[in-house]
């Protein structure tokens, strides 16, 4: 029996996606926060839904000489802003990259100033979605207020990063996904060829999260759908 490829629907190599992107929610036991990515989905079938954070990327930067001073400035400012996110009980906090390095001094005319600060962290501020009318604007709105009202110690300050859209524990809505998968692949053979038969595969991949506009996200698979007939 001979089989022909009649048509593929969908097909994403998983090498040419990014990376999921997740960080540790801090306040459940094994719950992952995934990050939106920005690039479009390239599947037909996808869960659209409101996303449950903001995430709010923090660069703590200690533009102090001394690095014993700047360590320890940093490490004062992590656990400040983690002490007021608790407080306020609107945010949560949770870490990311640490850089620890000692100053080194420039020549020429920059003789004297220091190349790279000597301690750096990132954290995340996370900002939860509770109400239909906030999105991601009024989190960062509200994010950025509350930074602002820290009186950081030292020589200590803060950079924002790019404001993200963030889903918890994606895999919590693979039965749904999969459902919107198997209406399109119905769809598609009654439009196409309701006698032929059907290959998928990527069905075992890791749900994948995009951001849709400021609000909503979309859920997928990268899966690939084709019809086969017989030949």
């Amino acid at each position: 029996m001979k089989i022909k490829v009649l048509l593929v629907t969908a097909c994403l190599a998983s090498t040419t996606q990014p990376a999921l992107a997740g960080i540790s929610s801090g306040w459940s036991s094994g719950s992952v926060i995934v990050i939106a990515q920005p690039e479009p989905k390239a599947v037909a079938a996808s869960l659209v839904m409101p996303a449950d954070f903001v995430s709010v990327p923090l660069r703590i930067v200690s533009d102090q000489k001394n690095t014993a001073q700047a360590y320890d400035e940093t490490r004062q400012a992590i656990e400040l802003i983690g002490k007021k996110a608790k407080e306020s009980v609107r945010f949560r906090m949770t870490m990311g990259a640490v850089s620890l390095s000692q100053h080194r001094g420039g020549y020429g005319i920059s003789s004297g100033s220091w190349s790279q600060p000597a301690a750096s962290s990132e954290i995340f501020l996370l900002v939860p979605l509770s109400t239909n009318s906030a999105n991601i604007f009024a989190a960062g709105v509200e994010a950025a207020k509350f930074v602002d009202a820290l009186t950081l110690p030292g020589k200590t300050r803060c950079e924002f990063g790019t404001l993200q859209l963030a889903v918890a524990d994606p895999e919590q809505y693979r039965g749904k996904v999969l459902e919107l998968i198997k209406q399109e692949m119905t769809k598609t053979l009654e439009a196409l060829a309701p006698q032929a038969g059907i290959k998928i595969q990527g069905l075992e991949g890791q749900i994948r999260v995009g951001q849709l506009d400021d609000r909503n996200v979309e859920l997928f698979l990268n899966y690939s759908l084709s019809i086969v007939v017989e030949k």
